[in-house]
Formats: structure tokens, C-alpha cells, sequence
């Protein structure tokens, strides 16, 4: 049963690295950089459309208000290397 198991998640992890789903969502974890005003007072969608209006996309590909102290800024995360 142990062999089995491990030869269905070896069969996935092959096929998630030949179809490119490990790189493209390992890509979005770049940073791009911040979008709009500070303290940005938005929530996480409107972060992301201000990263695509700013940067484009590609590269942009995701978008994240993320809180450091008091303090809220929009980021932006794609694809640049």
C-alpha cells in the first residue's frame, strides 16, 4: 500500500511539473512592487486592479493589502524575475 501511495504522489507531483502549475503559481510570489496611496485604505481586489493598472499584466498577477505596524500598503506580486 506504502509503495502505491508514494508512486501516485510521485505520478503527481511529475505531472503538476510538466503541465508548469508548480511554476506559474510559484511565479506570483514575486514582488513587483507597492500601488497606491500609504496607508492604503482598499481591500484586496482593488489592491490587485491598482497593481494591473500600474505594472500590467503579465507581470502582475496578484495584488495584497498587507498590514506592518499600523500601517497598510498595497503590494504587488507576478511574474518578474
Amino acid at each position: 500500500m506504502g509503495k502505491n501511495l508514494n508512486s501516485v504522489v510521485l505520478l503527481l507531483v511529475f505531472l503538476m511539473a510538466t503541465t508548469e502549475i508548480l511554476k506559474s503559481e510559484a511565479a506570483c510570489f514575486n514582488f513587483v512592487g507597492e500601488c497606491g496611496m500609504s496607508p492604503f485604505p482598499c481591500t484586496n481586489s482593488q489592491c490587485k486592479e491598482c497593481c494591473v493598472i500600474l505594472f500590467g499584466s503579465p507581470p502582475v498577477c496578484d495584488g495584497r493589502v498587507e498590514t506592518v505596524g499600523r500601517v497598510s500598503s498595497c503590494i504587488c506580486y507576478g511574474t518578474l524575475n
